[in-house]
């Protein structure tokens, strides 16, 4: 199988970011990065990224879903 890579885009998600990383981290399959795609958080989320060992933090701005 090939290594798969979880994108997840956030802006301001510290309310829910360590359950969803937790829940990937929890998975069988373990041939995975997870990339975190952050268009500006001021809130905890890319600290809280941080501390669960996601594999990379990218920071864009003007994010435009779809």
């Amino acid at each position: 199988m090939a290594k798969v890579s979880i994108i997840i885009r956030t802006l301001n998600e510290e309310d829910w970011i360590k359950q969803c990383i937790l829940s990937i981290q929890k998975q069988n399959y373990k041939d995975f990065e997870i990339i975190i795609v952050d268009s500006g958080s001021i809130d905890a989320t890319k600290n809280i990224a941080r501390k669960l060992n996601v594999n990379k933090i990218i920071n864009i701005k003007n994010y435009f879903p779809g």
